[in-house]
């Protein structure tokens, strides 16, 4: 059976090939699984595998490019050899166009095969390796073990060895700057420039002084529908240029779908980063992880202040659990502070701050704020279509004109 120390995986449907290659590689202590049959093989590579693939590429039932492209799905950086017949070369040539690591024409030169395979498996090592680190880096920043948080790290990680653009979003204090600059950090970009620029309602901003600027670091960018459409496209243009080397990172409080929806980026931008996207879940929906992030950060500072270290109680850890936390994680690695200092020594079940606002608006106050932005949400995404936005609220033209009168809303504000 297929296992981890195996370090080659050879596949070819003529047994005395599979037993020539075989004996060849085994001779050089290397562990060979030998098949004629790969197609639930391949699903038995273990993650991380620190191996080959040898592969011939005429192959029944399966194509040698199909079985290439599971391999590729599975770990896009498993190194594969193509052996091909005389005949079957633009098949291999085409092989190594879409992921693999080179090809050898039949009869094969065991000296040669042997090279390939030395450096490939030498190159393998060194991702493993790089992964090992940067799942450490990130196993200290990125605290707990819920299936969120484990998926994060493995989404960072995987983007981190890529030089597309991402989008991060998720409510304040959740962590988007720290995933974005763990994206940088991890990358082959580490010893770059990483530039922030926020954006602003009626920002100046000019993208072309930010790339150049960030020349082939890292650029973010937060509050994206902020951005001017012309500043959207002319990034768009830049990013699909072939000479492009900078990385786009994007940070928002709102969700892509959100921002395409009422109009605030270009469809460019949103088939840009769709495939992309990071979210960063608020602290209430991975609540388990918070004994976990708040044991970790009193340790962190009881050390950093050359202090004995604090153990919370499983009382504090359970107030902890209960707790809103409406600042997220930023809200409570200040209270792990402040618990490590002895300035805190329990944790106040706050409830909503709404309620604690002594300047909060009357109930006929907020009813009008709601109502104003149903409308103006309307206006938005129908473009000042009064016919659509009638429909859409399902209320009388002549009712709609005096709402939007009322609330200062002018239909032309809202066209295109």
């Amino acid at each position: 059976m297929f296992n981890y120390q195996n370090n080659v995986l050879l596949i070819d449907d003529d047994f005395d090939i599979l037993e020539s290659y075989a004996d060849l590689l085994q001779q050089e202590s290397y562990s060979v699984f030998a098949t004629a049959e790969p197609k639930e093989i391949i699903n038995q590579i273990p993650e991380n595998w620190c191996g080959v693939v040898i592969c011939d590429v005429l192959l029944p039932g399966i194509s040698g490019l199909d079985l290439l492209g599971r391999i590729i799905e599975i770990d896009s950086q498993i190194p594969v050899i193509m052996i091909t017949g005389h005949g079957d070369v633009p098949i291999a040539v085409e092989a190594v166009k879409k992921g693999a690591t080179n090809f050898f024409e039949k009869p094969v030169s065991p000296e040669k095969l042997l090279i390939q395979v030395d450096n490939a498996l030498k190159k393998r090592k060194k991702v493993i390796e790089k992964r090992q680190w940067q799942m450490e880096k990130i196993n200290d920043v990125f605290i707990g073990s819920s299936v969120w948080i484990n998926e994060l790290k493995k989404q960072l990680q995987k983007l981190a060895n890529s030089n597309l653009p991402v989008f991060i979003w998720g409510e304040i204090g959740t962590g988007r700057h720290l995933a974005a600059t763990y994206l940088h950090k991890l990358s082959d970009r580490e010893t770059l420039l990483m530039v922030f620029h926020e954006c602003t309602q009626n920002d100046n901003i000019n993208i072309i002084e930010l790339i150049k600027e960030t020349k082939s670091g890292t650029l973010v960018i937060k509050n994206v529908h902020y951005l001017p459409v012309e500043e959207q496209q002319y990034l768009i243009q830049i990013l699909h240029h072939d000479e492009s080397q900078f990385r786009l990172i994007l940070l928002s409080d709102t969700e892509l779908n959100e921002l395409i929806r009422y109009r605030q980026i270009s469809a460019e931008f949103y088939y840009l980063f769709i495939y992309t996207q990071i979210e960063m879940l608020p602290l209430r929906k991975h609540i388990t992880d918070v004994a976990d992030i708040f044991t970790h950060y009193v340790k962190n500072i009881c050390v950093r202040l050359n202090k004995p270290i604090v153990i919370p109680d499983k009382k504090m850890l359970q107030n902890l659990r209960n707790k809103e936390w409406h600042g997220n994680v930023k809200e409570l690695i200040n209270v792990a502070e402040l618990y490590a200092i002895g300035l805190l020594s329990h944790i106040p079940l706050v409830v909503p701050p709404v309620f604690n606002d002594p300047q909060m608006s009357s109930l006929d106050e907020q009813l009008n704020q709601y109502e104003k932005q149903l409308i103006e949400d309307a206006l938005v995404f129908y473009q000042g279509k009064i016919n659509d936005v009638v429909k859409h609220l399902n209320i009388p033209r002549k009712k709609l004109y005096l709402r939007m009168k009322k609330y200062g809303l002018d239909k032309k504000s809202y066209k295109l």
